[in-house]
């Protein structure tokens, strides 16, 4: 049986506009059962990503969520990874750059967003 590619496990991509708040932003994830959110301006255009590892280390820093609009605490540029790389390809990326979400791409596109919960790590 063939390998899944990483469009196929992908997840949809899950966004927010830039000027809500953080706890807002959290609110969002956890309705959507998702880790992970792009940020996009007025213009559409996505900014940066905010991750459930995220959230944790604003909680250790003990700051306010309800005054803190998410454009302030977003990891900037986002990660991307063609949809045609591999599996294989997208473990050594992670691994490599310890980070758990990336980014789908068709081209310019972004088209999903692939966890490392996805490729079973």
């Amino acid at each position: 049986m063939a390998e899944k590619t990483i469009e196929e496990i992908m997840s949809p991509v899950q966004h927010v506009n830039s000027d809500i708040r953080v706890d807002e932003a959290i609110a969002y994830m956890l309705s959507k059962d998702t880790g992970a959110i792009l940020i996009k301006n007025e213009q559409g255009e996505y900014l940066g990503i905010f991750t459930k590892a995220d959230s944790i280390k604003l909680l250790e820093k003990e700051l306010d969520s309800t005054s803190i609009t998410i454009s302030s605490v977003i990891s900037s540029p986002i990660r991307c990874m063609d949809q045609i790389e591999s599996h294989d390809e997208a473990r050594r990326k992670m691994l490599e750059n310890n980070i758990r979400h990336y980014a789908v791409t068709n081209g310019k596109n972004i088209i999903g967003l692939l966890s490392n919960k996805d490729l079973n790590f």
